[in-house]
C-alpha cells in the first residue's frame, strides 16, 4: 500500500518521502519539512497507553505545539479497528480506500500542487465578449451561458446532462456528451486565444465539467 501511494502522490505533484516504522521517522525526519503527515495507524488493537502508536502521537505532540507549524495529519485507519486517541486531530480514512480518496483530502487540507495562478479576464455579458490578457473574443449566446453557468458554479464537477438541463433546458440527454463536447471545444478554444490557456475549465473524465478560477 505504501508503495501505492507513493506512486499516486507522486504522479500528482506531491513530494513525497516514505518511512517503513514510526521509529525511522522519529529518527530521521526534519519536523520542519512536511507540510503532511500521512499515517497508517498499526499495533493498536485497543488502543492501550503503551502501544507504539500512542507513543508515535505523543511524539507527534511534543514536537508540534505551535498549530502555525503543525503539518496537517491524515491517519489510514483499518475498517472495523477501534479508533484510537489522536494527540493531534486530522482526518480518518478507513482501509481499504480508493486512492483517490486519500487525493481528495489532501487537497481539501493543502490545494492542488499542481495548480498555478491563472490569467485574469471577465465577461462582457452586454456583448458576450471574453476578455483577456492577449485580446478579445466574441462568445455565442450558448457559449455565454456555458461559461457563466460554470462560473457561477465553481469548484463543482457538472455532468454533460445537468448542463444539456440548465444551459440549454433540454431535458431528453440524447447526444447530450456530443453536443456539450461540441461547445466545451470551442470555448476552449476562445479561451486560449484571449488567455493563453484554458486551464481554467477542466474535464473529469467520465464525470463531466468543472470550472477553477
Amino acid at each position: 500500500m505504501r508503495e501505492a501511494l507513493d506512486t499516486y502522490l507522486r504522479e500528482r505533484g506531491y513530494e513525497v518521502t516514505s518511512y517503513p516504522n514510526y521509529d525511522v521517522l522519529i529518527a530521521q525526519l526534519d519536523p520542519s519539512e512536511p507540510t503532511a503527515l500521512v499515517v497508517d495507524v498499526q499495533g493498536v488493537p485497543r488502543g492501550e497507553p503503551g502501544s507504539r502508536f500512542t507513543q508515535f502521537s505523543q511524539w507527534l505532540s511534543r514536537t508540534y505545539q505551535d498549530p502555525e507549524t503543525t503539518p496537517s495529519l491524515v491517519y489510514l485507519l483499518r475498517k472495523g479497528s477501534r479508533r484510537p486517541h489522536f494527540h493531534v486531530p486530522g482526518p480518518v480514512i478507513k482501509k481499504p480506500f480508493p486512492l483517490e480518496k486519500l487525493g481528495e483530502t489532501l487537497r481539501s487540507l493543502l490545494g492542488d500542487p499542481t495548480r498555478t495562478e491563472r490569467a485574469p479576464f471577465q465577461v462582457e455579458t452586454d456583448t458576450n465578449t471574453l476578455q483577456g490578457a492577449e485580446g478579445a473574443e466574441h462568445l455565442t449566446n450558448i457559449e455565454a451561458n456555458l461559461l457563466a453557468y460554470l462560473m457561477a458554479h465553481e469548484g463543482e464537477i457538472l455532468h454533460p446532462r445537468t448542463l444539456l438541463a440548465e444551459v440549454w433546458q433540454y431535458h431528453d440527454d440524447a447526444g447530450a456528451n456530443t453536443l456539450v463536447r461540441a461547445h466545451v471545444s470551442n470555448l476552449r478554444r476562445k479561451m486560449r486565444s484571449v488567455l493563453g490557456s484554458d486551464e481554467q475549465l477542466e474535464t473529469i473524465r467520465g464525470k463531466g465539467y468543472r470550472f477553477v478560477a
